[in-house]
């Protein structure tokens, strides 16, 4: 069972959702908390989450702040950011402080839950409508991708595909460190900071 947390801080939406999720069978439910220094307190003494639900709009530490403060305690949660904002201001500042996920409120509950497992295997959950907005952000030169290394692109296929360090290890038979190793080369050439700006620069370029 996946362990998984919820911050946010509409009471309706908290209880609806924290409904949801306690109920289903593939979940162990933890918390639902309204702030994230709630959440920071709350969590000190049970069991690490796995996924956590963070809302970005919240009274005290904001979900932005919250993500880098949530990671130091629980270096190995998933975040996703579940929000009414939908710009891309807010989509990158999350995605670029560590966010693996972001779903807009409107998203129907199975796409939540199933959303929850695709973070806990490693890969990206984004309303179709923040991938297309993730997608137009960058207009990439053509040369950057052409300076890439046919191992450096194979590890930016992984990455679109939507496989964790880990996996991308395993796939290619390399040690993490290596993955590691290659993806700073990758953001050097490609002169971003992320991830999820690499699959933005890749996806943007299209087929030949």
């Amino acid at each position: 069972m996946i362990k998984v947390a919820l911050v946010e801080d509409d009471p309706n939406i908290r209880s609806f959702v924290a409904d949801y999720l306690e109920e289903s069978k593939e979940f162990e439910f933890l918390i639902a908390s309204e702030t994230a220094e709630d959440f920071l307190e709350g969590s000190k003494l049970g069991p690490a989450p796995e996924v956590l639900l963070l809302d970005i709009n919240l009274p005290g530490m904001s979900g932005l702040e919250a993500i880098r403060a949530i990671k130091g305690r629980f270096p190995e949660v998933e975040i996703i950011m579940f929000t009414i904002h939908d710009d891309s201001d807010f989509i990158f500042k999350a995605l670029c402080a560590g966010g693996s996920g972001y779903l807009l409120k409107s998203t129907p509950l199975p796409r939540i839950k199933e959303s929850i497992h695709q973070v806990h295997r490693g890969q990206a959950a984004i309303s179709p409508s923040i991938a297309r907005k993730v997608i137009e952000y960058f207009r990439p030169q053509k040369k950057q991708l052409e300076e890439l290394t046919p191992r450096e692109m194979q590890i930016v296929q992984c990455m679109v595909d939507g496989l964790s360090y880990k996996l991308i290890a395993d796939k290619l038979m390399v040690s993490i460190n290596t993955v590691c190793y290659h993806v700073k080369n990758i953001y050097r050439k490609l002169q971003v900071n992320s991830k999820a700006e690499v699959i933005a620069r890749t996806l943007k370029k299209g087929p030949e």
